[in-house]
């Protein structure tokens, strides 16, 4: 047989084949029948000290299907126990459908990897013309196929490129193999397991036919063509502008506004419309110069990039330095900045905590200058200090005009009210989303505040979790009105009336409302129970925070910023649920009247680019959470992304994915929810007794993490794209909030 004439057949025929044609290493392994094992001794001579017993049925890894994960592998077994040899033997065997002419492969265990990797020729699941290399650091061959770690590094490069940056020269080694294997077998779809021993040399342990849709090179060259322009827009955005510091352009889906938890990671145009003019054009910039922040022109916070939305990260810090600040000292804080997220890419979806410097956390000036010591003059840094506990101080007193005047539009969303004028859209803009956004950022700094206490060592976990839970919001009084609708007390229309408009994507025109959705919201009802007495804050709270303030000549009583934590995080998720009703009026008045995207934009007067926001090739072109250069359209590393973990102990259970409005079950009890987004329009979550929530998207300072502190609700929010395909396939899992891990049980 030539090469050429090569078809696929099951693991040692596929092993046989390569070792035969190329120099790529394999370890030692031979094909093992039942007759085989009355001599198993004899055979087992030729092995190493540790071994690997994998299934070799003829019904895998063939042309047409590859049975992945079908059949069973075990091992490593010493092959000095026979009694274990035999027994992983018969587990295998076992496991196929037809017994009949069936083998097993022994092979050698690769003992001391530094590496297991997974190559595939293009992402799965999207068909996207992407190589995929997704390695786990360490010597568990099965590591990143059976889905039980979740420290896997991904990195992906588009096919039309056939070369590596210097920033990612590491993968070459992989690069190598997939292209010697895609030249042997005539084949550019493949999925391969190698491992990388205590050399640094590759070894081969499978390679299968990848199913799935049959690239091509025209596909290709019109993902590149895409991919090109908006690389094109990437850099004429880059320009420099005249108050704007920082030379380094960085986009995020996951800072500031955060598109990807709110809006989704490639929203639809409707949902892109609306964000952006309720908040990322202007409403964004004007709420920073209003709370005490540097005036700052610096644009549009929010851009597509081969249809995802991003953030401008420069614009974002540039926005949260202080008016007193001189120019050289605000150059070289941004700078900083900027490179520190380049550096520690993860920390994208806390800035505000990890990154930037803009609110006050009860720390002193000499804990303040710690990190900046070097960067900009002492003098500038009590300056900065300053300053922040100036916005803070002002802005306590802000919390009741803010929410009068959101109050007073939110009693005109009437019945009358016509949602679809530029000046009412406007209105619910100026007067619902601008107010919004200071509660907002108050309920971040209140939030900061908190965890500051914390690391402090001020309170401790429990109290840090007391103190969220003392935390009355609309989430919770809506708990209470279910009940009261659930005993007679009230009536289903009244509840209607008030939590009539929430819907789970608060900005998706497909996502029904809880007054359009009847069944649902009867189920509701129908599981809630009686609330809880409020939760009563132990002395010592209060005690260690006292102590605290006194000892730091901070000037608050611990009862004052306890009252106003508590008012500030409540009045945070509230404005936000009476600006929503806003957003579900239009969307509601947008399907009435079946208004197009186009429509809309032409309304809202914002330009609607065609090309960026409806070109079908985009669908299979990939994006990384975070743009830090050009490289980064074509090359990008997935980021290393436990999520953030909400909860203590360990829990184990079903999973139920929840992927979209019209998927929703009527009963979540006793289940891992598993959610795409943290949009704290799924608030009727809460209503059943779930064991946890795992999101896609989501920070620690999110709406969505407030609320599952506040109801006692274990959680990860933000577990990014590739551990939330394993959570949501999986079965059942259990998860272990201690050591920030997951796995498949």
């Amino acid at each position: 047989m030539t090469v050429n004439q090569l078809t696929f057949g099951n693991k040692s025929k596929n092993l046989e084949f390569v070792a035969k044609h190329t120099d790529i290493e394999i370890p030692y392994f031979k094909k093992i029948y039942p007759e085989d094992l009355e001599g198993i001794e004899k055979i087992l001579v030729n092995f190493s000290e540790k071994i690997m017993i994998r299934s070799n049925s003829s019904d895998e890894d063939e042309e047409n299907f590859s049975s992945a994960g079908k059949y069973l592998s075990v091992g490593p077994v010493d092959k000095e126990d026979i009694v274990a040899i035999k027994k992983s033997f018969s587990m295998v065997f076992d496991s196929y459908d037809k017994k009949n002419n069936q083998s097993v492969i022994f092979q050698n265990y690769v003992d001391n990897a530094k590496s297991v990797s997974v190559l595939t020729s293009y992402k799965v699941g999207t068909d996207s013309a992407y190589r995929s290399f997704s390695t786990y650091f360490g010597s568990e061959t099965e590591a990143v196929t059976s889905g039980k770690y979740s420290e896997i590094e991904n990195f992906f490069m588009h096919r039309s490129v056939d070369y590596l940056p210097n920033k990612y020269q590491k993968n070459n080694v992989y690069l190598k193999v997939i292209n010697q294997l895609e030249d042997l077998f005539k084949n550019k779809q493949l999925d391969i397991e190698m491992v990388l021993d205590k050399n640094n040399s590759p070894q081969l342990l499978q390679v299968r036919p990848l199913m799935g849709k049959k690239l091509n090179k025209k596909s290709i060259h019109d993902e590149k063509k895409v991919i090109d322009k908006n690389l094109e827009k990437y850099n004429k955005l880059s320009e420099t502008t005249s108050d704007r510091f920082g030379s380094n352009q960085i986009y995020s889906n996951m800072s500031d506004m955060n598109p990807a938890e709110m809006i989704g990671k490639k929203p639809d145009n409707i949902a892109f419309g609306l964000y952006k003019f309720m908040f990322t054009d202007t409403t964004w910039n004007i709420q920073r110069g209003e709370f005490g922040y540097r005036e700052y022109s610096g644009g549009k916070l929010m851009e597509l990039f081969n249809n995802v939305a991003y953030i401008n990260v420069n614009h974002s810090l540039n926005s949260f330095l202080t008016r007193n600040l001189q120019k050289e000292s605000c150059e070289e804080i941004i700078n900083y900045q900027l490179n520190k997220l380049k550096e520690n890419p993860h920390l994208h979806d806390s800035i505000e905590f990890d990154i930037s410097r803009s609110s006050y956390i009860f720390d002193t000036v000499e804990e303040f200058s710690q990190e900046y010591k070097n960067i900009i003059d002492p003098n500038e840094i009590i300056q900065w200090h300053n300053d922040l506990i100036q916005i803070d101080s002002q802005n306590k007193t802000t919390l009741e005009k803010n929410r009068k005047i959101i109050l007073r539009t939110f009693s005109k969303l009437d019945k009358s009210f016509e949602y679809l004028k530029k000046e009412n859209i406007t209105l619910i803009r100026d007067t619902m989303a601008l107010p919004f956004t200071h509660h907002s950022r108050l309920g971040f700094v209140y939030f900061a505040q908190l965890n500051s206490l914390l690391e402090k060592g001020v309170i401790t976990e429990d109290q840090k979790k007391l103190l969220l839970l003392s935390v009355n919001s609309i989430s919770t009084k809506m708990k209470a009105d279910a009940y009261e609708v659930k005993i007679g007390k009230k009536t289903l229309n009244a509840f209607f009336d008030v939590y009539g408009h929430i819907r789970a994507g608060n900005y998706n025109l497909s996502s029904s409302n809880l007054k359009n959705n009847l069944s649902f919201t009867e189920s509701l009802i129908n599981n809630s129970e009686q609330p809880l007495e409020d939760n009563i804050l132990p002395k010592d709270i209060f005690t260690n925070i006292e102590k605290y303030f006194i000892v730091n000549n901070i000037p608050l009583k611990a009862s004052a910023w306890i009252d106003m934590f508590q008012d500030g995080i409540s009045t945070r998720e509230n404005s936000k649920f009476y600006y929503t009703k806003g957003i579900d009026g239009i969307l509601n008045e947008i399907s009435e009247k079946n208004t197009s995207d186009r429509e809309l934009f032409d309304l809202l007067d914002i330009e609607f680019n065609e090309e960026n926001t409806s070109d079908m090739r985009l669908k299979n072109v990939l994006m990384p959470d975070l743009i830090t250069s050009d490289e980064d359209f074509y090359f990008y590393e997935e980021m290393s992304k436990n999520g953030n973990y909400i909860g203590q102990g360990t829990i184990n259970g079903d999973v139920l994915l929840i992927d979209n409005e019209a998927n929703r079950p009527e009963n979540l009890d006793n289940k891992i929810v598993v959610i795409p987004a943290a949009d704290p329009g799924w608030d009727w979550i809460f209503n059943y007794k779930i064991k946890s929530l795992i999101t896609k998207y989501g920070g620690p300072n999110s709406h969505m993490a407030i609320r599952c502190a506040e109801h006692n609700i274990p959680a990860i929010l933000g577990v990014g794209e590739n551990n939330f395909t394993v959570i949501a396939n999986s079965k059942s899992i259990e998860i272990d909030f201690s050591n920030e891990s997951f796995s498949n049980v």
